[in-house]
């Protein structure tokens, strides 16, 4: 890590998405991050934010979200002094930020297994639950047996085995559970992307999804100058990169629970839409039509699941997006439209 000046920070809300996966310029350490702004008093504990969950009232997935709390907390302090230190001596305080810097990358480790774990428990509910949706009367009651078997042959040797089998009985017996799980499946996978592609840079050192295409200075990182917090520059494909730092992830999850399924599109849809072409990374840009027949001809899609992003002057996602019922795919513009005319949720 590099001495380098200060640049700002901060993310404008009306850029296009695509600017988030920025072409990648040369390398200048200890630039600022041109991430979120940080929320400097965060007032949402991790543990939480991530008991807001459905399925997350396993003790042990509890602990693990504990062991992040911890963890951040220190970082946290770790974050600062090291801000501290480099304003003071005018320079890259070297251990110090090698220290912090590998902190940084363990807890993003962590933080995305205890993800992948209660998105892959999450799947397995959902998909079963469509399973038994398909059957009625013995052919029903045989399928949940079987898995309720299944399920008590798999955790044998675990301490808390009541928990394996309880949402696997509940998303059978109640809808309102089953579309709770898969709203809160869906609201966490923009973020979840976000934090995988980070995790195959640093741990695997590829380019996420590009079947072993090597990443660029994987695990290196610079020093955000607003808050002390390592950030890391991923190329995801082509010219496209994002800039995410450990503080912004940490902020993420606290938001985790927060609700905006007005912002997801129906399952049906979310399947023609990943039929679709994708522009970039997890990025498709279509064209939707609502129920009352209104059309908006310009809407980015994140993972085929949640609208981020909506063409022309709005100060939120104009419209809700459970309310559509036709998707087209729109070529990408030639050039980036004036920045006025967008917004990026």
């Amino acid at each position: 890590m590099e001495d380098s000046e200060q640049e700002s920070s901060g993310k404008p809300k009306d850029e296009e998405p695509s600017d988030v996966i920025a072409e990648v310029d040369a390398i200048e350490p200890n630039a600022n991050s041109e991430e979120e702004e940080h929320d400097p008093s965060p007032h949402v504990r991790i543990t939480d934010a991530l008991q807001n969950l459905p399925m997350f009232d396993d003790l042990f997935l509890k602990m693990q979200a504990m062991n992040l709390e911890i963890v951040d907390s220190y970082i946290e302090d770790l974050e600062m002094d090291l801000l501290r230190e480099y304003i003071e001596i005018e320079r890259t305080p070297v251990q110090s930020a090698l220290f912090v810097s590998a902190l940084s990358q363990l807890w993003v480790f962590g933080l995305y297994e205890l993800l992948r774990t209660w998105r892959q428990r999450a799947a397995e509910v959902l998909k079963f639950a469509a399973e038994v949706d398909q059957l009625a009367g013995p052919k029903r009651e045989e399928s949940i047996a079987k898995q309720k078997e299944r399920i008590a042959n798999a955790s044998e040797a675990a301490l808390d085995r009541m928990y394996y089998w309880e949402p696997f009985e509940r998303i059978v017996e109640d809808p309102k559970y089953k579309d709770g799980l898969r709203g809160a499946f869906d609201q966490t996978e923009t973020l979840f992307r976000r934090i995988e592609a980070l995790r195959i840079s640093l741990a695997k050192h590829e380019v996420p999804k590009s079947k072993g295409a090597f990443a660029m200075a994987p695990g290196y990182g610079r020093i955000d100058m607003s808050t002390g917090s390592i950030y890391w520059q991923i190329v995801l494909q082509g010219n496209q990169v994002d800039l995410v730092s450990r503080r912004t992830l940490a902020d993420e999850c606290r938001r985790i629970g927060e609700d905006h399924s007005d912002r997801i599109l129906p399952a049906h849809i979310q399947e023609k839409v990943l039929q679709l072409p994708r522009e970039a990374y997890g990025i498709t840009r279509v064209a939707v039509k609502l129920e009352d027949g209104s059309e908006f001809p310009e809407v980015i899609v994140s993972w085929g699941k949640e609208v981020v992003w909506v063409k022309g002057k709005h100060s939120s996602i104009p419209f809700n997006a459970a309310k559509v019922v036709e998707v087209r795919s729109v070529p990408a513009p030639a050039a980036s439209p004036a920045s006025g005319e967008d917004i990026r949720a």
